[in-house]
């Protein structure tokens, strides 16, 4: 009898942790628990791990040659180099500069950014909720894909430790997917002034470009896809330009500075390319030939994958180009994680291509893991997702890397990539899951 109640009590406590990590209604509840847990570590690490000092004492070089009136963007410099981020990044570190009790005294500047933090994982959160609206069980994304996202030393690090601006950029990034989903005219005309207002913090938010431009012909149609390349554009330009447009010398130095596309990085510290010689690594040709591969990846994704309806590319194409200023895409016949699936794509892509990857470079991705194994990355097997996400991981905790630790992380983000390609989601599951959930 003792036996069996202990067996009864055993089966409730797997049945609960079960529910806790899978059933939806445990969703918020789980965050919850979640956010309040790391704030707590957050202020845990603030208080017992020294700060590291990297690039805050030159932002605030840059703030204080910019407060005290250049508006030669070239000549804008700190001790780790000149100014080659766009200005929105300038301002926040501004601000910081003006109203932090002092630049010197970094702790409260490590609070706001552990508010960064806390509101990038809520926000990612949302993302992975609203990516599991359907009726179909196999399309909802588990609150257990949370996980994941308190458990990296480099993460923490990054956000708290550093303060780079790579965390600023990609809150952003992720506050303008969530009304992306949110849809209609003004979800995306919202969604693409804080996805420009996120370039304008870092330029690694081009990486989503492809697959953005994408999203906007499939639900806003021509019209709509040329209205929110005006909209980013426009912004792009509003931002420097109180300071920086004055003249045609000073708007080049702006735009040449800040997306100098041809920027030279150096081989110590690259944490992907450690496998080759840096003779190759500096060359011309290899830059090239990454290039190539971006872009031809990218073509692949958007003719097979990224348009997962009846007819594919060529129906999306085809409706586009025949009614301007209608969707290319009917309402409710693309999946609901569509949006974020594809953004996450198209950003993993420029990744595996990047021609040198540092390791705050590790924010630009790190939230999306979770949500790109469980939509196919992993090749639809659990045990190789959770193998790939750990050599990913230890890659990015190896420092400085070594040709073993980048050969894993390519080898890992290949893998990612060759899984959403075969095992993502295509034009059969589609159909298949709105048979469901008719």
């Amino acid at each position: 009898m003792s036996s069996f109640k202990n067996d009864s009590i055993v089966s409730k406590g797997i049945n609960l942790v079960r529910a806790i990590l899978f059933d939806r209604k445990w969703y918020w509840p789980f965050v919850t628990l979640l956010l309040l847990g790391e704030a707590l570590l957050g202020i845990l690490i603030i208080w017992k791990i020294p700060y590291t000092k990297i690039d805050w004492p030159a932002y605030m070089q840059q703030v204080e040659m910019f407060i005290n009136g250049e508006r030669d963007y070239s000549r804008i410099e700190g001790e780790t180099g000149p100014l080659v981020y766009p200005a929105l990044h300038l301002y926040i570190y501004t601000a910081f500069y003006k109203y932090l009790p002092s630049i010197e005294d970094i702790r409260p500047a490590q609070y706001i950014f552990l508010g960064f933090y806390l509101i990038t994982l809520l926000l990612v959160s949302i993302i992975n909720y609203s990516s599991g609206k359907s009726n179909s069980i196999t399309n909802r994304y588990p609150q257990i894909l949370l996980i994941p996202l308190v458990l990296s030393k480099r993460s923490h690090s990054i956000y708290l430790l550093r303060l780079f601006n790579d965390p600023i950029a990609m809150m952003i990034f992720y506050l303008s997917v969530v009304f992306m989903m949110i849809g209609g005219n003004y979800g995306w005309r919202i969604g693409c002034t804080l996805f420009s207002l996120a370039l304008g913090v870092k330029m690694n938010i081009l990486l989503f470009l492809p697959g953005l431009l994408v999203l906007l012909f499939q639900y806003r149609g021509l019209y709509g896809t040329i209205e929110g390349i005006v909209l980013i554009s426009a912004i792009q330009v509003l931002l420097p330009s109180p300071y920086f447009l004055s003249s045609t010398y000073l708007a080049k130095s702006y735009f040449t500075s800040a997306f100098d596309f041809s920027r030279q990085f150096l081989y110590e510290w690259t944490v992907n390319w450690r496998f080759i010689d840096e003779k190759l690594f500096l060359s011309r040709e290899r830059a090239i030939l990454l290039l190539a591969g971006h872009l031809g990846i990218i073509v692949l994704f958007a003719a097979f994958k990224w348009s997962p309806i009846p007819g594919g590319t060529l129906t999306v194409l085809k409706n586009g180009l025949t009614k301007w200023s209608n969707p290319a895409v009917i309402k409710g016949q693309l999946p609901s994680y569509h949006i974020p699936l594809t953004l996450f794509t198209s950003n993993l892509i420029g990744i595996l291509f990047a021609r040198s990857l540092h390791y705050q470079f590790q924010s630009w991705y790190f939230h999306q893991l979770p949500f790109l194994l469980y939509s196919g990355g992993s090749w639809g097997n659990l045990p190789l997702g959770v193998f790939i996400w750990c050599i990913i991981e230890f890659a990015w905790e190896i420092t400085p890397a070594t040709p073993i630790s980048s050969s894993l992380l390519m080898f890992g983000h290949i893998l990612i990539l060759g899984g959403l390609f075969f095992f993502g989601p295509n034009r059969r599951n589609v159909k298949t899951v709105e048979r469901k959930t008719q």
